[in-house]
């Protein structure tokens, strides 16, 4: 956290006073979607959301890659019903946009309203 200029996180309020963090935040809730919204709001970070662009294990930028240059690391059904991938550059990880996304899509639009104080 420190190397890289990060804020910390957390809701142990004894692990802020270390010296050692310079940004921090102990979101109140406990609820996962109302503490992003704490989060968004707290470090002004509307403008800067870009979901489904990011790797979820290690966070390098997402590559968009052809379904002929996955095509053998995907289940069956992903072969037949989806054409559209992204593809980390770092760990390999393959996405796309499957039967959770809507679900996914919907999750963020509502905390971002929220975060914006629109509903």
């Amino acid at each position: 956290m420190a190397r890289e200029n990060r804020a910390l996180l957390t809701r142990d309020r004894r692990l802020l006073m270390h010296g050692v963090v310079q940004h921090g935040y102990c979101p109140r809730s406990q609820n996962a979607d109302e503490q992003t919204i704490e989060v968004v709001r707290r470090f002004d970070l509307s403008e800067l959301i870009a979901p489904f662009t990011r790797c979820l294990r290690c966070n390098a930028l997402l590559e968009a890659t052809a379904k002929a240059d996955v095509i053998d690391k995907l289940e069956p059904l992903t072969k037949i019903y989806y054409d559209e991938f992204h593809r980390c550059p770092d760990c390999k990880q393959i996405y796309w946009s499957g039967s959770h996304f809507p679900k996914l899509q919907k999750r963020i639009e509502k905390i971002l309203s929220r975060a914006q104080g629109q509903a």
